[in-house]
């Protein structure tokens, strides 16, 4: 009788054979330090309403290399060829951009600097992405420095960034969903300060408060910091010819186009860079002043529903609701604040390009005929902007309402 093959546990909380852990990291680092089957062995439980999983998280997929996705006759370049086609893709897409966000990196760093002291502070990093917050950390003299990624190629990445900076003593790169490893699995001990970046075009898109909230209460010793600490997401209600001539159809030398605009979509909230622009460059006219809609404190939230709230507003210059711009702010300790607000992106392309701001093309739905009519508006109206949320958080929708005149 063949002998049964050892298997042990990876992050996911499921159990693979020393080849298949090789197969899917390509080395066997993740094997080495795994935990062995066995009853002793516990695993956190996982809520059944499910966070964002970021690229590479969550559950193994069959990875399609880059190299198979193009017909024999085009060039690859052999160090693309057996790359994940989804790791391409997300790096090339946004990763760079993120990077080269230099105000972004500037403000972790200031952020970093007020909380750690040299030789004594220990921090935790989740979603380390590239691991360049992670080696801020380090840098600035973190005793120890964990940090947790869920994508098995950026955790490749990241230790080679971690030892090409020198800091492989102090940082350890750890493979797996936050949500999911237990405190034994990243060392044992809790960290004084807990570090993250997961943000998108909207300021819990990739549920920044279920996972923060999650390794606060598992990984964060009693007291500790939390960076960035609070952020607020805004709406704001703009009026934009150059977004109607990218969202709707007219008439043009005498063809009636309009029937179009019975497929227009005023349901979804899509990134501005979908649109092919950014909105900085557009012409517009903010009607409204910034709507705060969601106020976060990440050293004391926890991840819930977020029930539907009704925001009055005051229009301050007249014009047409073309749709609503969502941006945010992220705040570290006194100071220190980042934004995708348009006045804060305009001199910062990067910033556009990796988070830019949420647009939702937005109609009078008190009419529900074929096509969508527009919301008029004159200084001094008021009006109210409904805003709903997914049962996640991930994403939200707005409604514009005309409030009568008495």
């Amino acid at each position: 009788m063949p002998k049964k093959k050892e298997r042990r546990y990876d992050s996911d909380g499921k159990l693979y054979t020393r080849d298949e852990f090789s197969k899917f990291y390509g080395d066997l680092k993740a094997w080495n330090s795994a935990k062995h089957e066995g009853p002793t062995v516990t695993h956190k439980t996982v809520t059944t309403e499910q966070p964002y999983v970021p690229t590479g998280g969550g559950n193994r997929k069959k990875k399609t290399n880059f190299g198979d996705c193009f017909e024999k006759q085009f060039y690859v370049p052999l160090r693309l060829r057996d790359k994940c086609e989804d790791f391409i893709g997300t790096v090339n897409d946004w990763h760079y951009a993120m990077l080269n966000d230099h105000p972004r990196n500037e403000h972790y760093l200031n952020a970093l600097k007020a909380v750690i002291t040299p030789g004594v502070t220990t921090c935790l990093e989740i979603g380390a992405g590239s691991g360049i917050l992670t080696c801020i950390a380090a840098q600035l003299g973190a005793k120890r420095v964990t940090a947790i990624e869920a994508n098995p190629q950026l955790v490749k990445l990241a230790r080679q960034i971690v030892k090409l900076n020198g800091h492989e003593d102090r940082v350890t790169i750890v493979h797996g969903m936050s949500n999911e490893i237990t405190l034994e699995q990243i060392g044992g001990e809790k960290a004084d300060v807990l570090l993250s970046e997961l943000f998108g075009t909207l300021l819990l898109s990739e549920s920044a408060m279920s996972y923060i909230s999650d390794a606060r209460e598992n990984f964060i010793k009693e007291g500790g910091v939390v960076v960035p600490q609070r952020a607020c997401q805004f709406a704001q209600l703009v009026d934009s010819p150059d977004l109607v001539s990218l969202t709707s159809a007219r008439s043009w030398n005498g063809i009636d186009l309009t029937p179009f605009n019975a497929l227009q979509d005023t349901s979804s909230l899509v990134f501005s860079k979908v649109h092919g622009f950014r909105f900085s460059s557009v012409k517009h006219t903010m009607l409204t002043d910034p709507i705060p809609v969601l106020a976060v404190d990440f050293e004391k939230d926890t991840s819930k529903k977020v029930p539907e709230a009704r925001h009055r507003v005051e229009v301050k210059e007249s014009g047409t609701v073309h749709a609503v711009m969502a941006s945010w702010e992220a705040y570290s300790g006194g100071a220190e604040k980042i934004s995708t607000h348009p006045a804060a992106t305009v001199d910062n392309l990067p910033r556009d390009m990796h988070w830019g701001q949420g647009i939702q093309l937005v109609e009078d739905l008190k009419h529900n005929g074929a096509t969508p009519v527009p919301i008029v508006v004159e200084k001094g109206d008021l009006l109210d902007l409904v805003v709903t949320c997914s049962s996640n958080a991930v994403t939200m929708q707005f409604r514009v309402e005309k409030v009568e005149k008495v």
